[in-house]
């Protein structure tokens, strides 16, 4: 019965850990294909969203807060990290929590897709307080 119960409990770790990385893949991809060609678009309405090589900001009343997707250099296969900015100087890396990873994605996404919508509208102010909520 023990023994069962080991071999579960591998092939079960195997399992998260392939889930891990194929989730880091699609957050790459995601960041790459939807959530920095919807800031370039943004950043033409309002100088309060910047994207620019691998990195989408949101300038704030604050300070800025950005997410950057950098290659991991050293290794055979193509993977990425991603960071989180802040105009203090704060790096917090996000590539060894995926679920934060995620976490930090979806803010964005939230917020960017609120400024969209409300561009629609042409309703500046009400931009202005979206971007400062993040």
């Amino acid at each position: 019965m023990k023994k069962l119960f080991l071999l579960v409990l591998l092939i079960g770790a195997g399992f998260t850990s392939q889930a891990q990385q194929h989730n880091s893949k699609e957050l790459s991809e995601l960041f790459s294909d939807e959530l920095y060609p919807l800031a370039k678009d943004i950043s033409e309405y309002t100088d309060k969203v910047i994207a620019y090589g691998n990195v989408v900001s949101i300038v704030k009343k604050t300070g800025t807060t950005s997410l950057a997707k950098k290659k991991i250099e050293g290794i055979s296969i193509e993977a990425y990290s991603f960071s989180l900015l802040t105009s203090s100087g704060k790096e917090i890396n996000l590539s060894n929590d995926v679920l934060l990873a995620n976490k930090v994605m979806n803010k964005f996404f939230d917020v960017l897709r609120r400024v969209k919508d409300s561009m629609k509208e042409d309703n500046r102010e009400e931009v202005e307080n979206i971007l400062n909520s993040l």
